[in-house]
């Protein structure tokens, strides 16, 4: 068996890869290479497991690749693999849902202190200051930039899969007061997350902060247009760190532009990285990230624990839990 991997993983995952046969493991985090089109399947010619997370894998591959019998898109979606495509090659596709839940999560309680506290501001001033009556400087600076504490605050999550579940389970101690809408989770469900369920109108009018924390598709794609956005309190906080195409970036910075709403705190947009002359970075109530939500050590430990034993259930014919073409095992064999 010979496996590629160019998604980043563990060494334990590694050596139990090898007691299979020949891992090739080439990480984009390292190479700065991404695969695809000829290169690629020139890359998977004599492959059987193809481990990856950024590489694009499209119906025109899988007709040119005839070895190739277990793909692993490490994505919660693995929108970089035609799914229809190896279905009808009869390949199993892995992927690796909530491998970064709790990164997103931890940064999205990162991104409402900052924006509750004021810290951005706060160190600008302190950074920035003229030199002369530092004590007045100090009281002028701890009078004039209090903030808030998450302590019986509202905080509305829209869309209660595992990194909304994360974010409520880190909410809990703060005290918050805990508001959330997913149609597919139950009040049953959310009640013993200690989240109440409740409609998105709702949610956005009476909510300290907003977290989106839903996936694009057909469904949800714009969900939150200016609409939306503008049933948000003007004290209120808005939180994206799932992706842009959920909301209306041009309606969301025109209400920050105009204080309809308090702040933002954002790690994803239309176009990334944000243009520099983008009007959101003229604006000093956003807290403006890279697209990072996902970007910790421990990730690349989350995702070969996910990944690594489907690859092992499905070389011994067994049923992983994490296939997103389960269709395919009615006749799906390894061939060892």
């Amino acid at each position: 068996m010979i496996t590629l991997a160019t998604a980043s993983l563990d060494k334990k995952g590694l050596e139990t890869l090898r007691k299979y046969g020949e891992v090739r493991y080439q990480p984009i985090a390292e190479t700065r290479q991404m695969l695809g089109g000829k290169r690629l399947v020139r890359a998977l010619e004599d492959v059987d497991v193809f481990i990856t997370e950024a590489d694009n894998l499209r119906e025109r591959e899988f007709n040119s690749i005839e070895n190739l019998q277990i793909v692993c898109s490490c994505r919660g979606n693995p929108v970089n693999i035609d799914i229809p495509a190896a279905t009808q090659k009869g390949i199993p596709v892995v992927n690796s849902p909530g491998r970064n839940m709790d990164a997103v999560a931890d940064l999205t309680i990162v991104l409402m202190i900052m924006l509750a506290r004021n810290i951005l501001p706060a160190s600008k001033l302190l950074r920035e200051r003229e030199p002369g009556d530092d004590m007045n400087f100090m009281t002028k600076l701890y009078f004039g930039m209090k903030g808030i504490e998450l302590w019986n605050m509202t905080v509305g999550i829209i869309g209660l899969g595992a990194v909304g579940q994360s974010v409520a389970k880190r909410l809990k101690p703060f005290g918050a007061r805990l508001v959330g809408t997913d149609p597919y989770v139950s009040q049953e469900a959310m009640a013993e997350m200690g989240v109440e369920k409740v409609e998105l109108e709702k949610l956005l009018k009476e909510s300290d902060f907003v977290s989106l924390h839903v996936v694009v598709n057909e469904e949800t794609k714009g969900m939150l247009g200016k609409k939306e956005l503008s049933m948000m309190k003007e004290s209120a906080f808005f939180i994206n760190t799932a992706r842009s195409a959920l909301t209306d970036e041009a309606a969301l910075t025109e209400l920050l532009r105009e204080n309809k709403i308090a702040g933002a705190g954002l790690d994803v947009f239309d176009k990334e990285p944000l243009p520099v002359d983008h009007p959101l970075m003229e604006l000093d109530n956003v807290v403006l990230l890279p697209h990072i939500g996902g970007a910790t050590m421990q990730v690349a430990t989350h995702q070969t624990q996910i990944v690594v034993p489907a690859i092992e259930a499905l070389i011994k014919g067994e049923r992983p839990s994490n296939i997103v073409n389960p269709e395919v095992l009615d006749t799906f064999k390894f061939r060892k």
